[in-house]
């Protein structure tokens, strides 16, 4: 579980600008975590900046069983949680690849 995350953008003539966000709670949770990746990538406001590398970084990490989660009546947020829990546990069983979304998949017939 990550509770902060640390976007780092190198420019064309190498300059960097790095900006970070502390999590309200520690998360692992995909969704959660890609959001506030785009939320700090818009903060910069890159127009038409030549930009040769997005480096984001997970910061602040703990065992899931040292964190506390924030209980809701967000049905939906519940269902993936443990969607993305079942995902992550066939990953390790049958290796990484053997799920995802279906139109990544070859099409049969």
């Amino acid at each position: 579980m990550t509770q902060a995350l640390t976007l780092t953008v190198t420019y064309a003539d190498r300059t960097q600008t790095t900006r970070s966000r502390t999590l309200t709670e520690a998360t692992a949770h995909t969704p959660a975590l890609a959001a506030t990746a785009r939320e700090l990538l818009t903060s910069l406001g890159l127009q038409r900046a030549r930009v040769r590398t997005l480096a984001l970084r997970a910061e602040r990490l703990r065992p899931a069983e040292h964190t506390v989660h924030q209980l809701t009546f967000d049905d939906r947020d519940q269902k993936l949680r443990r969607l993305e829990a079942a995902l992550d546990r066939t990953a390790i069983r049958y290796g990484p690849g053997i799920t995802g979304a279906a139109s990544t998949f070859p099409q049969v017939g």
